[in-house]
């Protein structure tokens, strides 16, 4: 038969915690509704070539095999 405690010892749940976590949170204003998908910086870095990209790849894959 499983050992019941004494009401006195039952864990209790903690009111309003629920409450506190949403208020954590920034709320969305206008301007977050408003912007028009990511934005792109104009100062990139140039393309790399995909024989640029491969080399790169092996590079990276050879020293983690050595």
């Amino acid at each position: 038969m499983p050992i019941i405690p004494e009401p006195e010892n039952f864990p209790t749940a903690q009111k309003g915690s629920n409450e506190t976590k949403s208020e954590d949170k920034p709320k969305a204003s206008a301007q977050d509704h408003i912007s028009k998908g990511p934005q792109i910086p104009d100062d990139m870095p140039p393309k790399a070539s995909h024989e640029e990209i491969e080399a790169r790849k092996e590079e990276l894959n050879k020293s983690k095999k050595d």
